[in-house]
């Protein structure tokens, strides 16, 4: 036995060992998510399974990516430089920067941040004579960022949110104001990228045979867009039906229902994953 398997226990090797098989595998806090996920990589590198650039790991937070990559390069004694290993929008970021003529963006695009995305929001609706003291500017904000995480544009909103269509009208002059400056805020990162991926077979097959193995930690804080991105690299068009088996997702999560609420996490998505690719390893550490 590896050495390095040694250091688990008999449900944390069982998951990490795992043939290539979509797997849940399920967690509370303390358990050795992380460290499941991450022995996982190294796993499938050090018995020749993958190759580094095989490799898509997803998490929440450049710390715990940091660690992954640092903890993957002392045990594979090898370069972890060029991998796939980051959060959410890191991930979609450097995919962007690598697409950017066919995401219509300029090759050197600035990223708002919340503070920017703010300012750019009050200049908007002050250039359209817009009031700041009947409609706030964070709730201007507070609204984009929960459509665009459901993956709505604002010419999708006609008629879904009712009493709401001043927001959706800022909205609608904000994304244009975004495109004329070419800018992106962290959610128009994810966006995109679905929507690129979604609306392009090829450049989705080139990904979908690239990422033979998919990883994605704390899954359960994962909203809806996040799901649907991922189902587009596991082999599913947009419209929900599986092109291709060519990989597997290995999430982990924390199966405790409670915690639900964090970034628009989505209660459903569990279930999605385990319906939508016929999961039949769940493992619980």
């Amino acid at each position: 036995m590896d050495e390095f398997l040694e250091t688990l226990n008999d449900s944390q090797r069982q998951a990490v060992t795992l043939n290539d098989t979509h797997a849940l595998i399920l967690a509370g806090a303390g358990s050795g998510k992380t460290r499941v996920l991450t022995s996982r990589i190294i796993y499938l590198m050090r018995q020749g399974r993958a190759a580094k650039s095989e490799i898509l790991a997803v998490t929440f937070t450049n710390k715990a990516a940091k660690e992954m990559l640092a903890r993957i390069a002392n045990q594979c004694e090898a370069s972890t430089r060029g991998m796939w290993v980051g959060t959410f929008h890191g991930m979609c970021n450097r995919f962007l920067r690598k697409h950017f003529r066919e995401a219509g963006l300029p090759e050197n695009f600035q990223i708002l941040d919340q503070t920017d995305q703010l300012s750019m929001i009050k200049r908007v609706m002050r250039m359209h004579d817009i009031n700041e003291n009947v409609i706030t500017p964070k709730s201007v904000q507070n609204f984009i960022g929960s459509v665009k995480e459901e993956g709505l544009r604002a010419k999708d909103l006609e008629g879904k949110f009712m009493g709401q269509g001043a927001m959706t009208e800022i909205y609608a002059y904000y994304e244009k104001q975004c495109e004329r400056e070419g800018v992106a805020d962290f959610a128009e990162l994810l966006l995109r990228s679905y929507e690129m991926l979604a609306r392009n077979a090829l450049l989705r097959e080139h990904y979908q045979n690239r990422f033979r193995y998919i990883l994605i930690d704390e899954f359960q804080d994962t909203n809806r867009l996040q799901y649907k991105w991922l189902k587009l690299l596991g082999g599913f068009d947009a419209d929900g039906r599986k092109e291709r088996d060519v990989n597997t997702l290995f999430a982990v999560g924390d199966d405790d229902q409670s915690i639900y609420s964090f970034r628009g996490a989505n209660v459903g998505n569990m279930q999605d994953f385990l319906r939508d690719f016929g999961v039949t390893s769940v493992i619980k550490l």
